[in-house]
């Protein structure tokens, strides 16, 4: 595969990423974060660092709704790692900018670790 075919694909998991989101597809959520992926960020003034499991019980917990919008600002591959970026409004009531690494493992692409930052709600 080319870089190009891997941007691609980069970019098919980070929308990936938005439909789970939006759907609160968990199950398919899950097949694209490694097992072992991370999850870390400063929501609201709390930090939280760990996996992505209580993101998934949020999503199983609460409909997403359909004011969701997200939007693939950027993806950069270099070899078999990968960087992407997704900025979110109005999940569960509130805006997103997150940051996702990516590795490629026996020719998929697997987020690793999200970073995100969680904004202010509007009002």
């Amino acid at each position: 595969m080319n870089r190009t075919d891997d941007a691609k694909a980069v970019a098919a998991v980070m929308d990936a990423y938005i439909a789970g989101t939006k759907n609160s597809d968990v199950a398919g959520l899950k097949k694209i974060f490694h097992p072992d992926a991370s999850m870390s960020g400063y929501f609201g003034p709390n930090i939280m660092i760990g996996t992505p499991q209580p993101f998934y019980d949020e999503l199983e917990a609460n409909e997403v709704g359909p004011e969701y919008a997200a939007h693939v600002v950027s993806v950069v591959v270099t070899g078999n790692t990968a960087l992407g970026r997704i900025i979110e409004d109005n999940l569960l009531g509130l805006s997103f900018v997150n940051d996702f690494h990516l590795i490629k493992m026996d020719g998929d692409w697997l987020i690793i670790s999200k970073l995100y930052h969680h904004d202010n709600p509007k009002g």
